[in-house]
């Protein structure tokens, strides 16, 4: 059974951070991603992109991979 996308929503909701890494080996390139901002353009119900062809890397080109890092609740 197939898991269902995530959604900027859903990330948001869950308080997860959306971070990005190429995948050329030696790049480095990374960033973190404002999921609020990305709400704000492209809507909660945005899904990520899965698999290879969703995003290239903004130094090199080569494709790049999501990840999710919790992120601490301010008091």
């Amino acid at each position: 059974m197939a898991s269902k996308p995530w959604t900027l929503g859903s990330i948001r909701d869950m308080n997860l951070q959306l971070e990005a890494a190429c995948l050329e080996p030696g790049c480095g390139w990374t960033a973190a991603y404002d999921v609020n901002k990305m709400i704000a353009e492209f809507g909660a119900d945005c899904e990520l992109p899965t698999g290879q062809g969703g995003l290239a890397c903004e130094h090199c080109g080569a494709p790049v991979d999501f990840g999710l890092v919790a992120v601490k609740k301010s008091a």
